[in-house]
């Protein structure tokens, strides 16, 4: 009696014993079995090789917040308060084809109200062949010679300092008074009043402004540093060859950014637009002959903040994906098995 009963009490803890095991002496190979192991010792090595790259691969974590100048946001690399500076350098490169650097002025406009005052060191000098690479027809076929003379051009290459506030920086042609037609006109008209005289100089000088020639290149122009090596800003590369003499204009709307790689490094990143304003659809400036005629680069600052953090997942988070990847693929790949050879044991029995 007390046999029977053991009997019955271990046969019913055996009913919780879900790893039910199979018997050496019924155990079957079949090669369809053989066949499906194999795919799916392929199948977990491929997906575990994608799990890896995944795991060593660093994905960007996107924050946003107010930037008020003054709170703090996030933490920096070094385990303290990150505060968004309240000045931004702002990289400028780019190349004017056919302006001499004499004629050109940078000018910086500052919103009205703020105190800081904006730092120019921003270098004008002749530009290298290369920087003129981008001129169509800049060599001659029979002479290899540039067409275009880097006396006649200029680049400037240099850093502003400015504060985060709406305001503009501009590139403009500064068109002497004194050229011949200024002359002439004066020489046509010498009984003239003052007032037909100043007319007739300003007509010269609307002349002169015609023949100017703004094409340019920006090659690079970026608010901050770089935080990446590869980062290509929108107005990296652009090229500007309007066919008549006018005001080109930039309009950037600018983000404060930080990008917590190894360190906390501040930078911008900004959409752009852009427009051109012919020369005759120029109104005239007050007290000026005529409006001025450049490049003009417009910004303002979002009052927001886009902190970027750069993670890769945590050594659990790979070992559970690891777990999950073997597990699954042999549960499927047993079912598979199973569907073939009870499939394989109907169809030989019918056929029999």
């Amino acid at each position: 009696r007390r046999n029977t009963d053991g009997a019955m009490a271990s046969a019913q803890r055996f009913r919780f014993d879900v790893l039910a095991r199979a018997v050496e002496g019924v155990q079957e190979r079949t090669v369809c079995g053989a066949v499906v192991t194999i795919g799916s010792i392929a199948v977990i090595a491929m997906l575990v090789l994608v799990e890896i790259n995944s795991f060593l691969t660093l994905t960007a974590v996107h924050h946003i917040g107010v930037d008020d100048g003054v709170k703090p946001f996030g933490r920096s690399g070094r385990g303290g308060d990150w505060t968004i500076p309240d000045r931004t350098p702002v990289h400028l490169y780019m190349t004017f084809a056919h302006v001499k650097c004499e004629l050109l002025n940078l000018e910086i406009d500052a919103a009205r109200g703020s105190s800081f005052e904006p730092i120019n060191s921003v270098v004008f000098r002749e530009p290298t062949p290369a920087e003129l690479s981008w001129v169509v027809g800049t060599a001659d076929a029979e002479n290899a010679a540039p067409v275009v003379d880097p006396a006649e051009a200029c680049t400037l290459d240099g850093q502003l300092t400015i504060a985060k506030v709406s305001a503009n920086f501009r590139v403009e042609v500064d068109v002497p008074n004194t050229a011949g037609a200024g002359d002439n006109a004066r020489a046509a008209v010498p009984a003239l009043p003052m007032a037909f005289t100043s007319y007739a100089h300003q007509l010269a000088a609307m002349e002169r402004r015609k023949a100017i020639n703004i094409s340019h290149r920006v090659h690079a122009l970026h608010f901050g540093e770089r935080a990446l090596r590869d980062t290509v800003a929108p107005l990296d590369g652009v090229v500007n060859a309007p066919a008549s003499a006018g005001q080109q204009h930039y309009l950037m709307k600018v983000i404060p950014t930080i990008v917590e790689r190894r360190r906390a490094v501040s930078t911008n990143q900004y959409s752009l637009a852009e427009h051109f304003i012919p020369y005759t659809a120029v109104a005239f400036a007050p007290g000026r002959a005529a409006a001025a005629i450049g490049v003009f680069f417009f910004y303002d600052f979002f009052p927001v903040m886009i902190q970027v953090v750069e993670r890769r997942p945590s050594l659990a988070q790979f070992l559970v994906s690891i777990c999950a990847i073997v597990g699954g693929v042999f549960a499927v790949s047993s079912i598979i098995d199973g569907i073939i050879f009870r499939g394989a044991k109907v169809l030989s029995t019918k056929s029999d």
